[in-house]
């Protein structure tokens, strides 16, 4: 009975609800059938099967599927449209691709990677209603087609890789991160029949009911991740919007906006979830490798028009997990080959996200073999370092690539850009925003600077903005006009922080007490602090800062590079020395320290500063804090004044001194600590030898054990491949074995030595009351339906003596039965118990009963003759006779039967014209009629019998007995004598 809420059959030849592609490994049945057969009927999909098959071998996929789904099973035929409620499986040696939902052979004996070439082929054709199922198998293959389906915004299941036979594929899917599920293959099943059934699919109008304004639910939901990641997804496109919510509500069994929304509240993990959705991180390196080609080119006649250029900018948005970048930053490492140490360009690239983990990804530059399958053999050995299970992109070019989270409709841009490359981020974007970001980056862009799009972008409304380069590829020069500044607006278009979503607590203004009156005691002290305290920072004992208190810009500024917090670095040159020494001497006495005022200019105006350093002890810190106070204490002397107003040993003069001596005690102090670091590091310099010589010889050794794996791997595979087919061959053999035994009829108990059962066939029960769960018993434990109480000590003489024995038996029933024990003989010539066998005779006895019994008529029959009989074979031995012979001859029955003619009545049938006579009748060329034979008979005396005798003819025309039969006709004879006599003698009539 079908659930509630569950869709009826859908009728045979339907368009499928969704097309799913299933790849695995042949070898891995396990998971195949468990899929199959935890999938519920009337589900309206169509499965697509591409196993890694053996090219040369048998295809017996739909025979073995068959047997798990009562689903029809076929094999793909090129041309074939696919229909809902089938499986469709691919042949040996092929390829399949769909197009139109119609499957595409192509004859390929070697294919390589045939599920992801279906996949993608899938995801294109398919779009969201592609489903792609990663099962048990070997090597990585599936793993950029699920990345294919998933930026179409399909479907991805993949096998739990600790349920799976072989785990490489599952693992290989898995580490793309576009899994939808990781579950055992049964649960695959429930999960995908649930998410295509159970769940009605969301609809725009639902999302945004009232003219293209989102619904309160749908505001809350983009509420929920904006407070979880300050991240606004409201200027994106609706359609994407609702796509990406559907997908996560029918991963939950959700329905309901509103529902999923108070879900979103209350599952903090689903808002993650939900973002990461919202920015799928799919891409790879060199996608689409003509426009590539394209750009190359435009960037070398780009280089040859900027002769005098120093640095190439270039900033790649929504880079993901850096493949773009990295393409780029080869690409141009390539281009500034081609000039053969002519230019000397720095290349800097700047690659953002907003996916944080997409960020670290990128910034480690490791990548699985599948990964990287879009980069060449060259460039993979010039631009990437073997790793064990993947690639690292090499130092150099990945020391010219900042890769950094960043909002590109809400943070400032970067500039002076020679390319920028935003791919296949616009289409996600809606109209309005589309507006703000391409002015954006026609201001982020020099004069005839290149922009990069995807090839399903448009420069829409701000087509004026650019020249086109390449119409196809979508490549673009910004014009050579000067421009302006950013777009209005656009840098206050940065959403509102997290904690600015909340709404206040009700009853209660910010900025106001319980009363309702302003806190006037902290506006007073921040009024004091902010106007009357010197500048001062708060750092640990490493210089770090941690808090910040007035404007330190004075003494204070960031170093050039990548960002420090550093006090000392961040410190003007005239201070930087004095408030590294004071620190230092703070942190190693716990003292406040005091140096000598120093002079700075401030504005250009020198003054003298007065340096404190204090230690901070805090309770709610564990470790100690150091407050830097910078204290203005007016304009400082002229120096010129100075030295003639003051005596020739003058203030002026001590101060030089003191700096003097504390340069030279920092400098030795400095020189000090250099050596010991030049120490430290010439051993850490050997100790990393010593470990480089290490890894190298470890990775030396790996890649012998991975030759020695992979050389393995092949062995096993093809020994895999012969056991296939052995197993095949058995299972067919087994098949052949039982349809026979079923067929025949024939009542048959296989046994152990211990008499344990090991099989039989249906018909023993006639015989036996066996039973399924009668397996492995022993046969004297069950009740037999035999008058025949020693079967089990016949059993164990034929074991004893192997001498097969056959004897009749009969059932209670009265059913008769010829029993066979034989021993049972393995392959290798060993004993392994008995077989049993129980042949129906009854037929066999009924024919016997009947033949005695017309025996015993025709018997009765002879024996009512009183002239002899007899009945010959071809060789004249006796069949047959009845009583009146006996009588005649004066014998016995044993005395006649089997004897030859000519022996009987001590020879007197031994007549050669008789016996002459006998045999051409059994040729069929005389005949035997009226033949007088004079026979001395026992206690009679002188007889004449006159014998006759005819052929019995088979049912084949030939003869094969001949019947004799004898007249006494002395009598006759004698009265013929007396009557003659009498006319002799007148005494009568004449004879």
């Amino acid at each position: 009975m079908a659930s509630p809420g569950s869709p009826g059959p859908v009728p045979s030849g339907a368009a499928p609800a969704a097309l799913v592609g299933i790849g695995g490994s042949a070898g891995a049945l396990d998971g195949y059938e468990r899929f199959f057969t935890a999938m519920p009927a009337g589900s309206g999909l169509a499965f697509i099967v591409v196993p890694h098959l053996d090219p040369a071998g048998a295809g017996v996929m739909p025979e073995l599927l068959a047997r798990c789904t009562p689903l029809p099973v076929l094999e793909i035929i090129d041309g074939q449209e696919v229909q809902a409620d089938h499986v469709y499986v691919l042949p040996p040696g092929h390829t399949v691709v769909v197009m139109q939902g119609i499957l595409l052979l192509t004859p390929d004996p070697q294919a390589y990677k045939p599920i992801d070439q279906f996949f993608q082929s899938l995801a294109a054709d398919q779009g969201g209603r592609a489903v792609g199922v990663v099962l048990s198998g070997m090597g990585t293959d599936g793993s950029q087609g699920v990345q294919a389906i998933k930026e179409h915004l399909g479907l991805v299941l993949v096998q739990d890789p600790a349920s799976a036979q072989y785990p490489s594929m599952p693992h290989s899917a898995v580490a793309t991160g576009t899994a939808d599920r990781v579950l055992p293959a049964e649960e695959l099943a429930a999960e995908l029949y649930a998410h295509v059934t159970r769940t009605r699919a969301l609809r725009q109008q639902d999302a945004f009911p009232d003219s293209g304004r989102a619904s309160a639910a749908l505001q809350k939901i983009l509420l929920h991740v904006r407070a979880r990641t300050g991240q606004d997804f409201s200027p994106y496109k609706q359609s994407t919007l609702v796509r990406r919510i559907d997908r996560r509500m029918k991963s939950q069994q959700i329905q309901e906006l509103g529902h999923y929304a108070r879900y979103l509240g209350e599952h903090p993990a689903e808002v993650d979830a939900l973002f990461r959705d919202f920015l799928i991180n799919v891409t790879s390196f060199f996608r689409d490798p003509q426009a590539f080609e394209v750009l190359g080119t435009q960037l070398r006649a780009y280089l040859h028009e900027h002769a005098d250029l120093d640095a190439f900018r270039v900033w790649v948005t929504g880079c993901s997990t850096g493949e773009e970048a990295y393409s780029l930053a080869i690409l141009l490492t390539e281009v500034l080959d081609g000039f053969a140490g002519e230019r000397h360009v720095q290349v800097q690239v700047f690659a953002t996200d907003l996916d944080q983990e997409a960020i670290d990804v990128a910034r480690l530059g490791v990548y699985s073999p599948q990964g990287v399958a879009g980069v060449s053999p060259a460039r993979l050995e010039r631009f990437f370092t073997p790793l064990p299970g993947g690639f690292q992109v090499r130092s150099e070019l990945r020391e010219m690539i900042v890769f950094a989270r960043h909002n590109v409709f809400g943070d400032p841009p970067f500039t002076r850009l020679d390319l920028l490359s935003c791919r296949n981020l616009l289409i996600y974007f809606g109209a309005e925003l589309q507006k703000q970001i391409l002015p954006l980056f026609h201001y982020a862009l020099k004069p005839g600077g290149l922009l990069f799009l995807g090839p399903s972008e448009t420069l829409g409304p701000s087509r004026d903005l650019f020249g086109s380069v390449d119409n196809r590829w979508k490549l673009y020069r910004r014009g050579h006009d000067r421009g302006g500044g950013p777009p209005l607006g656009y840098l206050n278009s940065a959403p509102p922080a997290p904690e600015r979503l909340s709404p206040p607590r009700p009853g209660r203004l910010r900025g106001e007490s319980l009363a309702g009156q302003p806190k006037v005691p902290s506006m007073i002290q921040h009024l004091l602090v902010s106007e009357w305290a010197p500048p001062a920072v708060a750092v640990d004992a490493q210089g770090n800062v941690v808090y910040v208190s007035g404007r330190t810009g004075a003494y204070l500024e960031l170093p050039v590079g990548m960002p420090n917090n550093n006090v000392v670095d961040m410190a003007l040159p005239a201070l930087r020395y004095e408030l590294d020494s004071a620190l230092g001497v703070a942190v190693s006495s716990g003292q406040e320290v005091r140096p000598p005022n120093l002079t700075v200019e401030v504005c250009g105006v020198p003054r003298s500063i007065e340096l404190i350093v204090r230690p901070l002890h805090l309770p709610e810190h564990a470790q100690p804090l150091f407050l830097i106070v910078f204290q203005d204490r007016g304009a400082a002397a002229d120096p010129g004044t100075a030295r003639s107003v003051l005596p020739e040993y003058g203030e002026r003069t001590a101060e030089l001194e003191r700096e003097l001596a504390t340069a030279r005690e920092y400098l030795r102090a400095t020189i000090e600590e250099m050596e010991v670091s030049l120490e430290e590091r010439k051993s850490t310099n050997e100790e990393l030898q010593t470990a480089n010589e290490e890894l190298q010889s470890s990775n030396e050794e790996l890649m012998t054990s991975k030759e020695e794996l992979q050389s393995l791997n092949e062995e096993l595979i093809t020994i895999n491949s012969e056991h296939q087919v052995i197993i095949t061959d058995l299972q067919q053999a087994n098949d052949d074995m039982k349809n026979l035994l079923d067929s025949l009829g024939i009542a048959t108990v296989f046994l152990g030595n211990d008499l344990r059962i090991k099989r039989f066939t249906p018909g023993i029960t006639q015989v036996i009351n066996l039973r399924p769960v009668d397996l492995g018993r022993p046969l004297t434990d069950l009740a037999s339906n035999l008058r025949y109480g020693d079967l089990a000590g016949d059993i164990g003489r034929v074991l004893q003596t192997l001498t097969p024995l056959e004897v009749s038996v009969q059932t209670l029933e009265g059913r008769w039965f010829l029993m066979r024990i034989s021993p049972y003989r393995t392959f290798d010539n060993v004993i392994d118990g008995v077989v049993v066998v129980f042949t129906d005779i009854a037929p066999l006895k009924r024919l016997e009963q009947d033949l005695r019994e017309a025996l015993l008529y025709s018997e009765a029959i002879v024996n009512t003759l009183s002239d002899p009989l007899l009945v010959l074979d071809h060789n004249l031995r006796v069949v047959t006779h009845n009583q009146a012979l006996l009588g005649l001859l004066h014998l016995g029955s044993g005395d006649v039967q089997g004897e030859r003619l000519y022996d009987l009545g001590d020879g007197q049938f031994d007549q050669p014209e008789l016996v002459g006579r006998l045999r051409d009748l059994g040729l069929g060329t005389g005949s035997l009629s009226d033949f007088m034979l004079d026979m001395d008979l026992p206690g009679v005396g002188h007889r004449a019998i006159k014998f006759n005798a005819r052929q019995l003819l088979g049912q084949d025309g030939t003869t094969t007995l001949l019947l004799l039969w004898g007249e006494d006709v002395t009598p006759i004879l004698e009265q013929v004598a007396e009557a003659g006599a009498a006319a002799i003698h007148g005494e009568g009539p004449e004879v």
